[in-house]
């Protein structure tokens, strides 16, 4: 399994926490515990540090306690758990090895600018293009990582499916952006979402700086990535909750001609249900579980402005405001657990009721972050380059 299918798997569980739609879906991940009751690892966001409280489900102690920067209860008594030992690149799986490194040969190709920044609230908004060599002024294919809005890194390019990908279009005269955005840990919904649209912004009005044209711009994106790559197309026109005020390029357009879509989801309300109600996979996926104690970019589901925010987080409604109408591709296995493929489905579907052009690539038998979709995928070489030339 290579590097995006690692994220796509530690993501999973991250993944289906997002379908939380209210109290009901709050019990933590695997450990029996009820809802609404301390749990190890359960986060006590309303408690002080050092309360402690008795479980009504089996009368064991628990402390709320600092872990990995987070208020969580803990068993009373038992040793905290370790830190996850860093890895090489930041927000990254650590000890992994990749299977394939794009070599120095294809990079050659390329004309390469790294840790560009893209906006001035995080040390995280930065971004990095990849411009082939010999090609005038190409359109861009902005990718936006996956894993589940928690981890993750632009670095991905350089491994296993993402360096597959990278050159894949390259070789097809198209240019690639990799951008990083705030995650989970450091600022909550809808902090990605207007981090990817002030990436567009900043690739827009700097196109003729790296030599890549500015209107003929797409989103591509994996699992929590391609949610973001359907919110840049989905309201790249329009001002949203996904529009920084404060961003210097906010009167610049943020919207793109195409959408390439692995294994994303566009509407947060109907994950779950979709998950329950058309069993997977479990030999080809992780086992999602049904429900979990909070929701890592939106925050703790118990509360009403979560789910205000979970529903600003359809994509859905902003469909009818658009202008600019983006082509949307689909890939999507059919034995996926983190997130249904009737997510795919239902998304095909509005879009065509919303008469966009959209196409959905079902890969038999594949899981979350299965090599295979990435494989059916690298059609989008050839097919956005098509798409491209025929408009100018």
């Amino acid at each position: 399994m290579g590097l995006c299918g690692v994220l796509a798997v530690l993501a999973t569980s991250l993944l289906i926490a997002m379908a939380a739609s209210g109290p009901s879906a709050l019990a933590a991940l695997d450990d029996g515990y009820p809802p609404n009751q301390p749990a190890p690892g359960r986060t006590c966001p309303t408690s002080n540090v050092g309360q402690v409280a008795i479980s009504q489900f089996n009368g064991k102690h628990f402390v709320c306690t600092v872990i990995d920067g987070t208020k969580r209860w803990w068993l009373q008594g038992v040793p905290l758990p370790k830190p996850t030992p860093p890895s090489s690149t930041p927000h990254m799986p650590p000890n992994y090895k990749p299977t394939y490194v794009i070599p120095a040969s294809a990079l050659a190709t390329m004309t390469v600018y790294r840790d560009i920044p893209y906006a001035k609230d995080s040390a995280a908004q930065t971004l990095d293009v990849y411009v082939p060599r010999g090609v005038l002024n190409p359109p861009l294919v902005i990718w936006i990582h996956g894993g589940g809005f928690v981890f993750g890194d632009k670095a991905v390019l350089g491994f296993d499916e993402g360096a597959h990908m990278l050159q894949t279009l390259t070789s097809n005269g198209l240019a690639v952006a990799g951008i990083n955005y705030r995650l989970a840990d450091e600022a909550k919904f809808p902090a990605a979402g207007q981090d990817v649209k002030s990436a567009i912004r900043f690739l827009r009005v700097h196109a003729a700086t790296y030599g890549v044209d500015s209107r003929r711009f797409a989103t591509w994106g994996d699992s929590a990535g391609a949610y973001l790559a359907l919110m840049a197309g989905a309201t790249g026109d329009q001002k949203t909750v996904f529009d920084n005020p404060h961003d210097a390029n906010g009167t610049t357009s943020a919207a793109v001609s195409a959408v390439v879509d692995l294994f994303g989801n566009a509407n947060f309300r109907t994950m779950r249900s979709n998950l329950l109600s058309h069993p997977c996979g479990p030999h080809l996926s992780t086992p999602a579980p049904a429900t979990l104690s909070d929701n890592p970019w939106f925050g703790s589901t118990s509360l009403p402005a979560t789910q205000t925010a979970i529903d600003q987080g359809n994509l859905y409604p902003y469909l009818a405001a658009l202008k600019q109408r983006p082509a949307f591709y689909i890939f999507h296995g059919d034995e996926d657990c983190a997130v249904s493929i009737h997510d795919s489905i239902e998304l095909d579907k509005n879009l065509g009721n919303a008469r966009f052009l959209s196409t959905l690539t079902v890969v038999p038998h594949a899981g979350h972050g299965d090599a295979r979709v990435w494989a059916a995928a690298a059609v989008m070489g050839p097919a956005l380059k098509a798409l491209f030339s025929s408009r100018g």
